[in-house]
């Protein structure tokens, strides 16, 4: 058996970012670039009004008040999308609405609540100060300027920025496939009535949400029956992509297959075991860039393992560069026996306390109590060289909740 820490180091060494794709706007949200993005305009693209109101010369205003308003001659209307006709002079302005182009000649837009108007004139009760509610071409962004890096985890503002400097489409590391192959002859569809031994495959489904969530693609894969034959085309079948998941046999029971299906189509076995609990009996191997992860059959082994292990993995090849998990320092809210020589994970619920975070146990700690893992929203590190757990022990806790 190898140590978590040591299971950790070996994955990740293999693990590279995928090669990039270009992918539209829409569906570039959450995705990380593989680019860095030049702007190829200025932005804003023209010099443009920040609000509805009149452009004038800043000097026509100098002696306006709201008890002696100047008037101003109204030359046009200036919308949105149209192009000013006429120079502002001495004593005339022109009504602009919000994004419009600025006329020439004007220096300061004065809010329309700010005026009244009167026949073809407009009565300016303030004073504007000179470049005031203008946004300037290139205020935001300047045409050549890197905007966005490489390894960016796009985000809904990105998105806009991106169209507003003309990119519809961008590099983005690949999303990994990740085929989900459930094995043995107990289990059963969710939809079909058990028949006597069955039980549901849930971990189809467990791993699927998991693997959603991890930010990849979850494909998942008929059962595979307790036959050897079976065992290999499945594992076949799913090593077309570049991840794998399988779930049970890679014990040592007489119909755990999936150890010897490994070695008769050629995924070198880097590791099976590693000295925890719960999940113990996980294998990982690899063959050419496709990642095989083993994981036990038990629900709760099974996304424990993947917590672990598969989650960052997949994270790095969509080239995120925070993979793990995070974690806080917790204080036990009650005493917790656990494996003295394996690093044990506690499934536990949190409460935010005046002195920090207590974690308290979410029931039994059975590696089939799913329902432990729904009710909590962490896994506390137990100490390997320990047997307990003291109440208002001081350990750490990986925080599952995203």
């Amino acid at each position: 058996m190898i140590s978590v820490n040591q299971a950790l180091d070996e994955i990740l060494e293999v693990v590279k970012p995928l090669a990039g794709e270009r992918v539209s706007l829409f569906e570039a949200s959450g995705r990380v670039l593989a680019e860095d993005i030049l702007s190829r305009r200025d932005v804003p693209p023209f010099t443009n009004s920040a609000m509805d109101g009149y452009a004038l010369r800043h000097e026509d205003t100098i002696d306006a008040t709201e008890d002696s308003p100047i008037t101003l001659q109204v030359l046009e209307v200036i919308q949105a999308g149209r192009v000013p006709a006429k120079e502002i002079r001495a004593g005339t302005a022109s009504k602009i609405m919000t994004g419009a182009i600025f006329p020439n000649g004007a220096n300061a837009v004065v809010k329309v609540e700010d005026t009244s108007e009167r026949n073809r004139s407009v009565l300016i009760k303030t004073h504007a100060s000179k470049g005031s509610n203008i946004r300037n071409s290139g205020e935001d962004i300047r045409s050549g300027q890197t905007i966005l890096k490489r390894g960016r985890v796009l985000l809904p503002a990105d998105i806009g920025l991106l169209a507003s400097v003309g990119r519809a489409f961008v590099l983005v590391h690949q999303i990994p496939k990740v085929a989900i192959l459930s094995t043995g002859d107990e289990l059963s569809e969710v939809d079909v009535p058990l028949s006597p031994g069955q039980i549901v495959n849930s971990n189809a489904y467990t791993l699927a949400a998991a693997v959603r969530e991890a930010g990849a693609q979850p494909v998942p894969l008929a059962i595979a029956q307790d036959t050897m034959d079976a065992t290999h085309s499945a594992l076949e079948e799913a090593l077309r992509h570049n991840v794998v998941l399988s779930t049970g046999g890679v014990s040592v029971g007489d119909f755990d297959f999936v150890k010897s299906a490994m070695d008769q189509i050629g995924i070198k076995r880097l590791f099976w075991k590693i000295a925890q609990k719960p999940g113990n009996p996980l294998t990982f191997g690899v063959r050419g860039d496709h990642l095989y992860f083993g994981l036990p059959g038990n629900p709760v082994s099974a996304l424990v393992c993947f917590y672990l292990y598969v989650a960052p993995a997949l994270r790095r090849m969509a080239g995120f560069r925070k993979i793990f998990f995070p974690t806080v320092e917790v204080t036990m809210a009650e005493k917790i026996k656990e494996a003295k020589g394996l690093t044990e994970f506690i499934r536990c619920k949190l409460t935010r306390r005046v002195n920090g975070r207590e974690a308290q146990l979410t029931g039994t700690q059975s590696s089939g109590a799913l329902s432990s893992l729904s009710l909590g929203d962490s896994l506390v590190i137990g100490d390997a060289d320990k047997d307990v757990l003291a109440e208002g022990t001081k350990a750490m806790a990986i925080i599952l909740d995203r």
